[in-house]
């Protein structure tokens, strides 16, 4: 078991400066990846220390310190900052969110002055503390900004609904779960700081699983960053077709009303669109797409989608594709064809998304209404 745990450590070494170096000189989201670059750069510490003190070629901190480095006041703001960066939450050009390292300086100080000053037989029982408090409160301080992430994705994916029929949620699902782990990875170290009230200097089997599945998951998103970095463009995109949007995550709509026999003409127009033209059998539709066809702004066609047909773009759209679903499904010209293949010709370019919305608006899964259809 240690034989195993010391090659993951050395490979996740390895593995995290490679990360480091090609996320350095990216391109595209280059400011974002400058924090994902930070974090793989001391994930590559961390591991290289976990892996030398498992080979005993350096000994452990003090018995009060889990390491010099305070890797939590590190990882929670890089990623925080990350993800802000990436979902448009704050301003590229803004200072002030540097000032999330502060704690880590500080912590840094400290740890390095108590290492060399307090290297002795008898340490006051208050250092001991202080370095608990340190500790303990890095992770807090890291699992908190893990939740902000959390939050700030959800509401980002929220904000793609109102302007895209087709979201990657795959992608960006496997994002939310890094989250989650590295959370409950927080969680599990934590504990024991409640719980005993010291450091454990030895891992657990389920702090190295825990560690482990965080830090394949965090690789993970490294990969996407440099392979496909067009995940988080469509942000850019909404920036540059909609620049009055705000995003702000619902449009003040009681402010966009128009006059009622105006709302009614434009419902009408919007439903007989819909039905004549088909435009949810295009794959990439907008919100901007729609709007231009229909010489209606996004903010108004926003308004009428939510006060009338109670639904954001996203919803709209793929219930006119699952309806088509529906209609084909029960034409017998299509017995013959593949669910799959009719859920592509009918608006979907996702299995995922098709699956989760037809069960949304049938209930049922699309093998089980066919089913059922053939009963």
């Amino acid at each position: 078991m240690r034989g195993i745990f010391e090659t993951i450590c050395l490979f996740g070494t390895i593995q995290a400066l490679f990360l480091f170096f090609v996320l350095l000189v990216k391109k595209n989201n280059r400011i974002a990846n400058r924090y994902l670059a930070l974090i793989m750069f001391f994930t590559a510490l961390d591991m290289l220390e976990l892996y030398l003190g498992s080979r005993g070629l350096i000994g452990p901190a003090r018995p009060y310190q889990l390491s010099i480095i305070p890797y939590s006041f590190i990882f929670g703001p890089s990623m925080f900052l990350y993800i802000a960066l990436l979902t448009a939450r704050i301003n590229i050009s803004s200072k002030k969110y540097l000032l999330l390292y502060v704690p880590f300086i500080t912590a840094l100080g400290v740890n390095i002055i108590l290492f060399y000053t307090f290297n002795t037989p008898q340490i006051p029982e208050i250092i001991i503390y202080a370095n608990i408090l340190i500790n303990g409160g890095g992770l807090f301080f890291e699992a908190i900004l893990y939740i902000l992430s959390l939050v700030i994705l959800q509401k980002y994916i929220g904000r793609l609904k109102d302007y895209f029929s087709d979201i990657d949620t795959m992608k960006l699902s496997l994002f939310r779960v890094v989250l989650v782990v590295l959370i409950l990875t927080v969680i599990l170290i934590f504990l024991p700081y409640t719980r005993e009230n010291h450091i454990r200097q030895n891992l657990e089997l389920y702090d190295v699983i825990a560690i482990l599945s965080g830090l394949g998951l965090l690789f993970g998103i490294a990969f996407i960053a440099i392979l496909q970095p067009e995940i988080f463009n469509r942000i850019h995109i909404i920036e540059n077709t909609i620049p009055n949007d705000r995003m702000v995550s619902q449009p003040k709509y009681e402010k966009l009303r128009l006059p009622a026999f105006k709302e009614e003409y434009y419902v009408k127009k919007l439903q007989e669109f819909m039905i004549k033209e088909k435009p949810y059998l295009r794959e990439e539709l907008t919100l901007q797409d729609l709007s231009d066809e229909l010489s209606l702004s996004t903010h108004h066609l926003s308004m009428i989608l939510n006060i009338h047909f109670k639904q954001n773009f996203y919803n709209f759209i793929n219930s006119y594709r699952v309806d088509e679903v529906k209609q084909k499904l029960i034409n017998a010209d299509y017995n013959d064809q593949n669910i799959l293949t009719i859920a592509y010709n009918s608006g979907f370019n996702s299995k995922s998304t098709f699956n989760t919305m037809f069960k949304k608006f049938t209930g049922k899964t699309p093998k089980e209404y066919r089913t059922n259809l053939s009963d």
